[in-house]
C-alpha cells in the first residue's frame, strides 16, 4: 500500500519518489488499500457485554499508538488549530477555517512537542477544507486515509485534536464515538469537540483518517466533520493553492449584483470609508457636497481619516455628535462632492426589499425590512440583588455571588434609602433610579444597617447567566456585532447582514433613494438604520456644532446616563437578577 510504503521507508532512491510525486497528483493514491488490509467498517455494533467493550477498547488503544504521531497543531497569526498529516513529504489536512487563506507562514506542532514551519495551501471553503505544506520534504509521521465509501451511521470512530488550542506538555487528546449519520459534506458524530480541535482527524478503528474536525453545535452530540473524500476528490485544487466555493444560490448572487449595484449606484458615489489610526472603523455617508459627512459616533477613537470612492484621503473634523443616535457630523475641505439621493417617503413596510452600497468596488448586501420602525432599549446595569419592600427604602434579601453588589459589600438584610443622592423609599423606586443605568455606570447607595447608616460605591455590571453567555456566543459569530448597538430612540430594523465597520452608510430602497443611514450591526439577525425623516433634521442641528440636547430630541427618548462603549451581545433590558423573589430569574 503507498500510504504505509512512504510511512515505512527512511531513505529512498530518486526513481521512489518520483513515484511519490506523482503520487501526490492522483489522490486515489491516499485511498489505496490491499485485500487483506481491508475489513468492513462496523456499523450499528452497539456492545452487549464487558468482553466486547474491551474489544473496542483493545482497537482504540491500538488506533491511538498508530496516529497520535501525526497529529498536529496548527499555529497560523493568532489562531490555533489542528491538524494530521497523510504524506511523508508533509501534506497536512484541516479545516479551511483554519487555513483561512493561501499563502500565509504556519506554525505546526508535532506530537513530541517540536515545532516546525510550513505554509498555507488551498482553500475549499464550502465544506470547509483546507491543506497545508510542512517545508521540506520530511519524511514526517503520517497516515492513511479512508475510501470513505464504507462509512455508516453506527461505526465506532476516534476523535484527536488540541481543544482550546495546543498545551505544552499536553499531547493531542483523544475521544471515542460513534457515526450519528453521514452526509456529502458532513459527518455527524458524538465525540465533543470545542475550539482548537478544529482540523484535527477523526479515524475509523482501521485508524485510517474519515474525517477533519470542522463545526459543533449545540450539544454534546452535534460534531460535525468533514469527509476525508471531499480532500482527495479535490486534492490537485488544494496542493495547488486555490481557494475557491460552490457557487451556491445567495440573496446577492449571479446577475442581482449588477441589478444592485446599478439601483444603487448614486447613493455608493455618497459612500466614503472612514480610518482611525490606520485600521477601517466605519462608513461613512456624504450628507453635503461642501464637504460635511455623516458616520458612526463611538467608533472614532482618534482623529478620522475619510477616504473617497476616487482614492483621495481627507482629514476630519468632528463637528457634532449625537448621542442619541450615535452620529457623528465631519467635516472635509473638499467641494463639489456627489449628493445623496434622500427619500421624501417615510414609509417603508416590513417585507420591503433594501440594500446596502459599500465603496465602489463592493456590490450591495441585500435584505429587507423585518419588523415596523421601534425604539431599541438600553442594555440596564445590574447590581445583582433581589429586593423587596422595607420601611423607608428597599429591603436587599440576596446579594448574589461575584456581582457589583457584593463587591460594593452590600448585605442581607441592608435597606437602601438612596441611590445618587435621590431617596428611594420604595422598591418600585428604587428599580426605576437603577435602571437609569448602564453597566460600566458608577453608583453611590446609602444603606441603613441596623442602626448605622453607611456608603457604598459600586460599579454597575451586564447580566451574566449561563443563557446571556450562550446568547452572546450565537450573537457574535461569524461577522459580529457592533460595540455600540443599543438605546436608539428610533430604527429601521432590516436583515442585511453588514460588518459592524461597514456601518455609517446608506441603506436604499428599489427606487435607489436613501431611507436611512446604516448605525449599528445589533445581532446575528438583524441591522438598524437611522430612518431618513429623523435623520435629515438632526443633520442640520449638529452642522451647528456640538452634541443634539436632551430636550430637544427629534424622537422623544431617555438619552443614556453616560457615552459608554457595548461590548458583549444585546441582553433583553428585563431586570432578571434585581428582583425581590430570593431565587434569581434564568434568563431566556
Amino acid at each position: 500500500m503507498i500510504q504505509r510504503s512512504l510511512l515505512a521507508t527512511r531513505v529512498a532512491p530518486a526513481a521512489f519518489w518520483l513515484l511519490v510525486a506523482a503520487a501526490l497528483l492522483h489522490p486515489a493514491a491516499l485511498n489505496a488499500q490491499t485485500k487483506s488490509d481491508a475489513r468492513p467498517v462496523p456499523a450499528n455494533a452497539t456492545p452487549k457485554s464487558v468482553d466486547e467493550l474491551l474489544t473496542i477498547q483493545r482497537e482504540v488503544q491500538a488506533v491511538v499508538a498508530k496516529v497520535l504521531p501525526a497529529t498536529v497543531g496548527i499555529r497560523i497569526g493568532s489562531s490555533q488549530g489542528s491538524g494530521v498529516i497523510v504524506t511523508a513529504d508533509g501534506y497536512v489536512l484541516t479545516a479551511g477555517h483554519v487555513v483561512g487563506r493561501p499563502g500565509l507562514a504556519a506554525s505546526i506542532i508535532l506530537s513530541d512537542g517540536r515545532v516546525v514551519r510550513g505554509k498555507t495551501l488551498g482553500l475549499y471553503e464550502t465544506p470547509d477544507a483546507g491543506l497545508i505544506k510542512i517545508d521540506g520534504n520530511g519524511p514526517w509521521p503520517a497516515v492513511a486515509c479512508s475510501r470513505g465509501d464504507q462509512l455508516a451511521p453506527g461505526a465506532w470512530c476516534v476523535a484527536v485534536g488540541h481543544p482550546l488550542g495546543y498545551q505544552e506538555g499536553r499531547p493531542p487528546v483523544v475521544r471515542v464515538g460513534r457515526v450519528l449519520s453521514v452526509q456529502d459534506h458532513r459527518i455527524r458524530t458524538d465525540c465533543p469537540l470545542v475550539a482548537g480541535d478544529s482540523g484535527g482527524p477523526l479515524f475509523d478503528l482501521d485508524g485510517k483518517v474519515i474525517g477533519i474536525n470542522s463545526r459543533i453545535g449545540g450539544s454534546t452530540d452535534m460534531n460535525y466533520h468533514i469527509p476525508v473524500e471531499v480532500f482527495t476528490k479535490n486534492w490537485n485544487r488544494l496542493a495547488r493553492g486555490d481557494f475557491w466555493e460552490d457557487q451556491l444560490p445567495r440573496r446577492e448572487s449571479g446577475p442581482l449584483k449588477q441589478v444592485l449595484s446599478s439601483l444603487a449606484a448614486d447613493a455608493t458615489r455618497c459612500v466614503v470609508r472612514i480610518e482611525c489610526q490606520g485600521s477601517d472603523v466605519a462608513l461613512g455617508t456624504i450628507v453635503g457636497r461642501d464637504g460635511w459627512i455623516l458616520t458612526k459616533a463611538s467608533e472614532l477613537s482618534a482623529t478620522p481619516i475619510c477616504r473617497l470612492a476616487n482614492g483621495r484621503r481627507y482629514t476630519a473634523l468632528v463637528v457634532g455628535v449625537d448621542k442619541h443616535f450615535d452620529l457623528a457630523l465631519l467635516r472635509i475641505a473638499a467641494d463639489g462632492l456627489p449628493s445623496a439621493p434622500w427619500s421624501t417617503a417615510n414609509d417603508s413596510t416590513v417585507g420591503q426589499w433594501v440594500a446596502a452600497p459599500g465603496m465602489s468596488d463592493e456590490p450591495p448586501a441585500l435584505g429587507v425590512v423585518s419588523v415596523p420602525r421601534r425604539r431599541i432599549p438600553a442594555v440596564r446595569g445590574v447590581l445583582g440583588v433581589g429586593v423587596g419592600q422595607a420601611e423607608g427604602g428597599a429591603l436587599i434579601v440576596r446579594v448574589m455571588a461575584d456581582t457589583p453588589a457584593e463587591r460594593a459589600g452590600l448585605r442581607e438584610n441592608d435597606v437602601v434609602v438612596q441611590i445618587n443622592g435621590h431617596p428611594v423609599p420604595s422598591r418600585e423606586q428604587f428599580l426605576d433610579r437603577l435602571h437609569e443605568h448602564v453597566p460600566g455606570d458608577e453608583i453611590t447607595l446609602v444603606v441603613r444597617r441596623g442602626r448605622t447608616t453607611a456608603q457604598l460605591t459600586a460599579t454597575l455590571d451586564r447580566v451574566d447567566t449561563p443563557a446571556s453567555r450562550k446568547r452572546e456566543v450565537q450573537n457574535i459569530s461569524d461577522i459580529g456585532v457592533s460595540r455600540r448597538r443599543d438605546d436608539f430612540p428610533v430604527v429601521l430594523q432590516h436583515d442585511t447582514v453588514l460588518r459592524p465597520t461597514d456601518c455609517g452608510g446608506p441603506l436604499v430602497d428599489l427606487t435607489g433613494k436613501v431611507i436611512g443611514v446604516n448605525v449599528a450591526r445589533g445581532g446575528r439577525t438583524e441591522t438598524y438604520s437611522v430612518p431618513t425623516d429623523v435623520l435629515l433634521p438632526l443633520v442640520e442641528q449638529l452642522k451647528t456644532g456640538g452634541q443634539t440636547p436632551a430636550g430637544e430630541a427629534v424622537v422623544a427618548a431617555r438619552p443614556s446616563a453616560q457615552p459608554r462603549i457595548v461590548t458583549a451581545a444585546r441582553v433583553d433590558p428585563s431586570p432578571a437578577i434585581q428582583q425581590d423573589d430570593p431565587a434569581p430569574a434564568t434568563q431566556p
